[in-house]
């Protein structure tokens, strides 16, 4: 099926590329609009029909439903996709009135485990239970704050039991030193190269474990959530402390506040870990426990969480959470698992907590993360609104950044001080 978009607004239609589509105010999209994010969605034909992925957490809605990074939703004629201040609706003039969407039911897809080296050598394992953006945007899942990769990179997505990469920049990426212009299959073995990270991938058979998910979580058997569901539970904004749920939703956010709260008295009141001696054979066992401690392996309760995550399942993923970091508080894996949670149902005020400790840890070791310092300077940047203090640490933060990359953060501290200026009635000039 062929699918044109028609704005809304001005009546003009475009016709989509037979492969993809790039949607957003990027020099390099396929479809252009104006006053919207970077990039917006990417639309997809794979060979058992279209899909459409968000690419931003912000003012993208489909149906009236936001739209979220690496979220999936098939389009059908009638569709409305909202970008910003524009509206496109999905046509198919090339098929009857009554024709159905071709896109086939989605299967499980075989279990994919990402082997991601970074620049200094250091690799993350990771089990892709959910598609993973890859990009120096906040939102990205893997991210990394190196110029050589771009604002969004790739995109690992599967569909009908198949896993794809996608490529979102203007340049290529890498599959087996081969280039990648807009999407290929991915299988077992292949070697991915997106920006200056290396990523092997290993596919395997699907297992029994989403089965047992019930079983791990020790929570009553639930039927899965539909995409439809999904979208109809999740909260409608994620632009105030706490968002609010759509009316009819399932979830009870006040209650996963009050239980999150719980869990942040807990973390305030633990101690840090003993330093390590720097010298002698203390201080190299040390340094490897650190080095383990960056690759950020998924442990089984960060991947059950993450599952039930994405399946709607709050409350499950945060009981799994909660006991597993009231048992190993100093896993930044589970923290950072936690502010995910946090984060995919907008409860802005508790996210700070899990990425504090995550900070904490570190510096106890003696070491660094540019990841959680850009992520606090741009939470503390979004708590600001409400709470104006929070702006001279988004500003500490992005200091924290620049000392520990040696890369300038000036236009990203100038956009503070200027919201900082706005909110307070006044004027800031760039520095």
């Amino acid at each position: 099926m062929d699918f044109h978009l028609q704005n809304v607004r001005t009546g003009e239609i475009v016709k989509l590329p037979p492969e993809r589509a790039l949607i957003g105010a990027a020099e390099h999209a396929d479809v252009l609009t104006d006053d919207s994010p970077y990039l917006a969605a990417l639309a997809v034909r794979y060979p058992t029909g279209w899909a459409l992925f968000g690419l931003s957490d912000e003012g993208v809605r489909f149906n009236r439903r936001p739209l979220r990074a690496a979220q999936r939703v098939t389009p059908r004629k009638g569709d409305l996709l909202a970008i910003g201040e524009s509206r496109f609706t999905f046509l198919a003039p090339n098929t009857a009135p009554d024709d159905e969407s071709e896109a086939e039911e989605e299967g499980a897809p075989p279990d994919c485990f990402a082997y991601i080296t970074n620049p200094d050598g250091m690799e993350e394992c990771r089990a892709v239970d959910h598609d993973l953006l890859f990009g120096r945007l906040e939102g990205c899942h893997v991210q990394l704050s190196d110029t050589r990769l771009s604002r969004l990179g790739a995109l690992l997505a599967s569909h009908a039991g198949t896993w794809y990469i996608h490529t979102l920049s203007k340049k290529a990426l890498g599959r087996n030193r081969k280039a990648v212009n807009h999407f290929a299959r991915v299988t077992d073995g292949d070697e991915l190269l997106i920006g200056p990270l290396v990523v092997r991938i290993e596919i395997r058979p699907p297992t029994a474990e989403r089965a047992a998910l019930p079983a791990l979580t020790g929570s009553r058997e639930r039927p899965p959530l539909s995409e439809s569901s999904i979208l109809t539970d999740l909260p409608a904004s994620t632009d105030g402390l706490g968002g609010a749920p759509d009316p009819g939703s399932s979830l009870d956010i006040l209650a996963l506040h009050a239980r999150g709260q719980q869990l942040e008295n807990w973390l305030k009141k633990q101690p840090l870990p003993v330093q390590e001696p720097k010298s002698g054979l203390g201080g190299w066992l040390g340094a490897q426990r650190d080095r383990l401690r960056r690759f950020w392996l998924d442990t089984p309760e960060t991947t059950s969480a993450r599952s039930l995550r994405t399946a709607g399942r709050l409350d499950d993923a945060f009981t799994v959470l909660d006991r597993a970091i009231r048992t190993r508080p100093d896993g930044p894996e589970l923290l950072r698992e936690l502010y995910r949670l946090y984060e995919a149902v907008a409860l802005l005020d508790l996210c700070y907590r899990p990425l504090r400790q995550i900070e904490k840890l570190a510096q106890a070791r003696g070491t660094s993360d540019p990841w959680v310092f850009e992520t606090l300077a741009r939470l503390c940047e979004r708590l600001g609104r409400e709470r104006p203090e929070m702006y001279d640490r988004a500003i500490g933060y992005w200091n924290k950044l620049e000392s520990a990359t040696g890369q300038s953060c000036n236009h990203q501290k100038n956009d503070v001080m200027a919201r900082r200026a706005l909110h307070e009635g006044g004027y800031a000039g760039g520095g």
